[in-house]
């Protein structure tokens, strides 16, 4: 009998470390979620520079005319996010972050990662990734240069709480 429930015990203190480790698996699973369908890399982005679902990517979208247009004008993203320029048109663009008007640290940031300026951008669906991971919170100013009269637009880097 005595034996019997010591083994009751053992089972009892198992199912326990079964319930601990659970919660620790699904705790780890919260804190890895994918992130939102619309903002996860497409699959260029995942092999081209290895991003994965729960990377978040937000995407400007750049047109030309008479005027350089970014769509949206103006994007507030979390610190370890990406942001993606994506011509829409045939048109030359280069997009310039204004490291003049940007506090000291902001300016650091994109001169250490050397992401002040995109290349140009020659044809429709051309690319210009921004890495902010570990980027100082901040505002992050930027000039649409190109065939038209210059845009403007700015990154607006947050802290998630």
């Amino acid at each position: 009998m005595r034996d019997r429930s010591r083994r009751l015990t053992l089972r009892a203190h198992s199912s326990g470390q079964f319930l601990v480790l659970l919660a620790a698996v699904t705790l780890a699973t919260a804190c890895e979620r994918e992130a939102d369908p619309e903002l996860q890399p497409d699959l260029v982005l995942r092999e081209e520079l290895g991003l994965t679902a729960r990377d978040e990517v937000h995407r400007i979208l750049v047109r030309g005319g008479a005027r350089e247009v970014a769509d949206p004008a103006e994007t507030t993203i979390p610190a370890e996010a990406h942001v993606e320029f994506v011509t829409t048109d045939w048109l030359v663009h280069e997009v310039v972050f204004d490291v003049d008007s940007m506090r000291a640290d902001s300016r650091a940031f994109l001169e250490s990662t050397d992401q002040v300026a995109s290349p140009p951008l020659l044809r429709q669906d051309s690319r210009f990734v921004i890495d902010f991971r570990d980027a100082p919170p901040g505002r992050y100013p930027y000039r649409l240069e190109g065939s038209g009269e210059a845009g403007r637009g700015v990154v607006i880097v947050v802290v998630k709480p």
